[in-house]
C-alpha cells in the first residue's frame, strides 16, 4: 500500500493559489470554499495565513482575494534558474551589438508591463535604466503585444481595474479603440507605439511564445520619435529583426508553431 506523504493544509493552500491564478478578477472566500470543498472557517484561516505572508492580497471593498507580490518574488527566483531571462539575454546582446540599439525583455504582471532584462549600447539614447520598470498595458508596444491574444473578458477586466489613462494626446482612452488596436496587433504579429505613452518615444515589440503557444513575454526596442518619423525604413527593419529573433527564442522555449 502506497503511503501518502502530502500535508493536507499545504495541499489546500496550493489549490487556492491555482484557483486564484486562473481568476485575474479575484475570488471571494465563499467561492474558494465552494470550489475546494473546504469549510469556510478553514478557508478563512488559509487565506489569513497566505495574506499575512503576502502570498495573497485582499480587496476589502469587493471582498475578493488575488495573488500577491510574494509570488512574483518567488517566480523571479525560479525565472533566474530556468529561465527565460537566461535564454533570451544572449539574443538581446546580439541584437544590441548588431544594430547599435537597445533591446528589452518584458512580462505582464498584475496588469502592468514589467521590464525584466535589457541590453543597452553606450552610443544610443536609453529608454529606461533599471530593471523592474513598470508601465501601463494599453499604450505601450509591449503591453499591446502581451494582451493581444487575451479574451475580450480578460481585457475588459483589466480596463475595469485600471481604466485607460491618457498620457499623451495620442493615447488610446476608449475600449472600442483599444479593441480595434489589439485586433490589428494580433493580425500583424507586432506593435508599434509612437508617442502614445511618452511623447518622445517610439517603441516596437513582438511576442515570445512558449510551448503551448501562449504569449509569455515581449521582445522590444525603442528609439526617439524624431528618428522613427524621419526613417520609416529603420522601423520596418527593426520589426523584422525583432520578429526573427523572437521566433528563435520562442523555439528555444518549446514553441513549434
Amino acid at each position: 500500500m502506497a503511503l501518502n506523504y502530502t500535508v493536507p493544509a499545504i495541499d489546500r493552500a496550493v489549490k487556492v493559489l491555482e484557483l486564484l491564478s486562473a481568476s485575474p478578477r479575484g475570488m471571494s472566500l465563499a467561492q474558494l470554499a465552494l470550489q475546494t470543498r473546504v469549510p469556510k472557517s478553514t478557508m478563512f484561516r488559509i487565506l489569513h495565513t497566505l495574506h499575512e505572508n503576502a502570498v495573497v492580497v485582499e480587496d476589502h471593498e469587493r471582498k475578493l482575494f488575488t495573488l500577491g507580490m510574494k509570488l512574483l518574488e518567488w517566480g523571479n527566483a525560479a525565472l533566474a534558474r530556468i529561465d527565460l531571462k537566461t535564454i533570451a539575454h544572449p539574443h538581446l546582446v546580439k541584437l544590441a551589438h548588431e544594430t547599435r540599439e537597445s533591446f528589452y525583455l518584458a512580462l505582464l504582471d498584475h496588469d502592468e508591463v514589467i521590464l525584466v532584462d535589457h541590453v543597452d549600447t553606450p552610443e544610443i539614447w536609453k529608454m529606461v535604466t533599471r530593471l523592474g520598470y513598470r508601465s501601463p498595458f494599453h499604450c505601450t508596444a509591449t503591453g499591446l503585444v502581451l494582451t493581444a491574444d487575451m479574451s475580450p473578458d480578460e481585457v475588459a477586466g483589466m480596463i475595469d481595474r485600471h481604466g485607460l489613462k491618457r498620457f499623451t494626446p495620442k493615447t488610446i482612452t476608449t475600449p472600442a479603440k483599444l479593441k480595434r488596436r489589439l485586433a490589428e496587433v494580433r493580425q500583424l504579429g507586432y506593435a508599434v507605439v509612437d508617442a502614445e505613452y511618452k511623447e518622445e518615444l517610439c517603441a516596437i515589440a513582438v511576442p515570445i511564445r512558449d510551448h503551448t503557444g501562449k504569449v509569455v513575454a515581449s521582445l522590444m526596442t525603442a528609439i526617439p520619435s524624431d528618428r522613427s518619423n524621419k526613417d520609416r525604413k529603420l522601423v520596418d527593419s527593426l520589426i523584422q529583426v525583432l520578429k526573427n529573433e523572437a521566433a528563435i527564442i520562442s523555439k528555444r522555449i518549446g514553441y513549434t508553431g
